[in-house]
């Protein structure tokens, strides 16, 4: 497993590139639930769990991070993570689901993590693979629940993430963040259940989002790039 190395030099480094990066590539990036943020408790870490559809949506999650001062690391596949050594220094730790000895390090490393400093944000990507935006079911692997059931207390966040070509040259970014709840474990605690459950609302914040591009409703949205 390849553990993180986090920089806050680099940090600062990168958060200009990859804002102009995200400028040149897209229309804009907007974002709805960005005040949920405002609500969470700095003494209970953070989960934030996301549909995955693009090689983008890491540097989607470092934008929102880096936004909302969020101190956020991120699962990334092993593989890409040798590739991208650098995300490393951006707080990005490795998974490698083919071996279950590995996968089981990647989540015990995830827990010390949030441990260790409870105003920490994990971002993860239950899907385990890129998959279409509008790909049904939704099905997660059971990560998401262990890491939950082994910190026992934290808030969860759900995002929702789609990119658009909507009436210009470019895509377009949408982010919808849902509403932040709190999770403490007890005996009836069960990690595959809360991780179906966690997929079925992930699903709706989806569709719920395609239906307000669809129909134009961008109430509430607020455009960050």
């Amino acid at each position: 497993m390849l553990a993180a190395k986090k920089s806050i030099l680099f940090e600062r480094f990168f958060s200009v590139y990859n804002h102009n990066l995200i400028k040149r590539r897209f229309c804009s990036f907007q974002v709805v639930g960005l005040s949920e943020f405002n609500k969470r408790n700095l003494q209970i870490p953070l989960v934030i769990y996301a549909n995955h559809s693009s090689w983008w949506d890491g540097l989607v999650a470092f934008e929102i991070s880096r936004k909302t001062k969020l101190d956020g690391f991120i699962v990334m596949e092993e593989k890409q993570l040798r590739k991208l050594f650098f995300f490393r220094l951006l707080g990005a730790f490795s998974v490698n689901r083919e071996k279950p000895r590995e996968a089981i390090k990647t989540i015990n490393y995830a827990v010390e993590i949030l441990k260790e400093n409870p105003a920490r944000t994990i971002w993860i990507f239950p899907q385990g693979k890129i998959l279409p935006t509008d790909k049904r079911p939704i099905y997660f692997y059971n990560g998401l629940g262990r890491i939950i059931e082994k910190v026992r207390k934290v808030q969860i966040a759900p995002i929702a993430i789609r990119y658009e070509f909507l009436n210009e040259f470019k895509p377009e970014i949408f982010v919808k963040i849902g509403r932040i709840q709190l999770i403490e474990v007890d005996k009836n605690f069960a990690p595959k259940k809360i991780s179906e459950h966690f997929a079925g609302t992930l699903t709706e914040i989806l569709d719920e989002l395609k239906l307000e591009i669809v129909t134009k409703n961008f109430d509430g949205f607020e455009k960050i790039i």
